[in-house]
């Protein structure tokens, strides 16, 4: 194995990957990016998303030497899409679990808090780095009335407006919002409760070696200075679990120094390491999770009770977790290339017949890189890519790849395919109402980078109870 080496900018990945006598497509191949991102992001004109750099560190660590021999073996495959390997075969299908209702139902109760209308006392909270507004929508459905929001990528603003068009555009770029930006916030408001958001992990300019022409080396910083200017009670900052083993060029970890940065501004605080699926999602999802509370509270940072776990004994009050079938179970089954007729997020990619080849007799929680016959077996990547999901357990994380049926855990429990957007969506708690706009790679990556709306509410209940009312 290659063990974590490390890159921290596009011209080290290229050093490491000529290394490896691996080229820009193979890698693309490897991780279901687009050529264009890899050679962009090499090149200094563009960057790669946490969850991109994430899957491309992943997918190079876990080559060893006899792998990366068998990726100079071109194995060049046709693609072609007549369906012939589905239809010699059954139809499958599946039936609706036991708590498809139950989890409907909750998805059903967050809408209704999150359309309630708040009244002008209510407290108020400031989003940064605001995505499509997963963050900002279970906040919102706790009783937190959001005051403003600021995100930079335009096609996630336009998403974000539609689905709160109430609330104020702050200034996109978190760099460029200055002192007077701030004043203006609090002149209007008065005081604000609750400061959100999630700055990229690369954006901690305390740690590794930067490129100063990065964009996203000060984003930390600007967020603490806004913070430091505005002074919310509570900050709530989210990030990639990643972020507990990063280190600054000192060798100290880079948690202990935001901490230290937070104590700097006047806050006592914490970080917690948490699952989405213990809140009631039905995704395996690690994150990273920081409380800073205003010293003059003088209360100490926590987190709520997880509400869902492994089922022990009939007497156990925690419910158990909420599976990819509970989440999906009532949608329109549909193959490789089918649509719903009802719902028109929920349409499958049309998928190459070899790869159709290679996975329609893999079992859930297997994959095609297993297959006992050679020939059904991808000539490239590692056992979590091609690889079924499990039905009766919690999804996958939800990647920004998450349509890629050559990505981490991408392929559909009993159809073969990669899961729809709409079941993205389920996974990640958005209820069915929640609305898209714009290009699609958008609207996936949008989903992908969001926080799960239900883990936001049960962070923004346990805030409002302990800490504002």
């Amino acid at each position: 194995m290659c063990h974590m080496k490390i890159f921290t900018d596009g011209t080290e990945l290229r050093k490491l990957r000529k290394e490896l006598g691996l080229s820009q497509s193979k890698l693309s191949d490897l991780t279901g990016l687009v050529q264009a991102r890899i050679s962009g992001y090499e090149l200094g004109k563009n960057s790669l998303s946490e969850n991109e750099e994430t899957l491309v560190r992943n997918t190079i660590d876990s080559l060893d030497i006899h792998s990366l021999r068998k990726l100079k073996i071109k194995r060049y495959k046709k693609h072609v899409r007549n369906g012939n390997t589905l239809a010699d075969r059954l139809r499958r299908n599946y039936s609706v679990t036991g708590r498809n209702a139950e989890y409907l139902s909750l998805l059903n109760d967050l809408e209704l808090n999150f359309s309630k209308s708040l009244s002008t006392e209510a407290p108020k909270a400031l989003s940064f780095f605001a995505g499509c507004g997963g963050l900002c929508y279970g906040i919102s459905a706790a009783g937190f009335k959001i005051a403003g929001a600021s995100e930079i990528h335009e096609g996630f603003r336009k998403i974000y407006s539609l689905n709160f068009p109430n609330t104020i555009q702050l200034t996109n770029d978190v760099r460029q919002f200055s002192e007077e930006d701030c004043r203006a916030v609090l002149e209007k408001e008065k005081n604000i409760d609750l400061m959100i958001g999630g700055p990229p992990c690369q954006g901690f300019s305390l740690t590794g070696k930067r490129d100063p022409k990065d964009a996203r080396n000060s984003l930390f910083s600007d967020y603490l200075r806004i913070a430091e200017i505005i002074k919310p009670k509570i900050i709530l900052m989210e990030n990639v679990k990643l972020l507990t083993s990063m280190k600054d060029p000192g060798g100290s970890l880079v948690t202990k120094r935001i901490l230290s940065e937070f104590s700097r501004i006047g806050y006592n605080a914490d970080f917690f390491c948490v699952n989405a699926k213990s809140y009631g999602v039905p995704q395996h999802r690690e994150r990273i999770i920081f409380i800073a509370i205003h010293q003059n509270i003088q209360k100490k940072p926590s987190i709520p009770q997880p509400q869902c776990g492994e089922q022990a004994d009939l007497f156990c009050v925690i419910k158990p977790f909420f599976t990819f079938g509970d989440a999906v179970s009532d949608l329109d089954f549909i193959e490789s290339g089918e649509k719903s007729k009802k719902d028109k997020l929920h349409e499958a990619v049309s998928h190459p017949e070899h790869v159709i080849e290679w996975l329609v007799d893999v079992p859930e929680g297997s994959s095609a890189h297993e297959n006992i016959d050679p020939k059904l077996r991808p000539p490239s990547g590692y056992n979590t890519t091609y690889k079924r999901q499990v039905w009766n357990a919690p999804g996958a994380t939800v990647a920004t790849t998450f349509a890629m049926i050559s990505g981490c855990r991408n392929v559909h429990p009993i159809a073969t395919r990669s899961i729809t957007t709409r079941e993205a969506l389920r996974l990640q708690s958005f209820p069915d109402s929640f609305r898209f706009t714009g290009k699609m790679g958008d609207i996936r990556t949008s989903i992908g980078n969001a926080v799960p709306p239900l883990m936001a509410y049960a962070f923004g209940r346990h805030i409002l109870k302990n800490y504002i009312l």
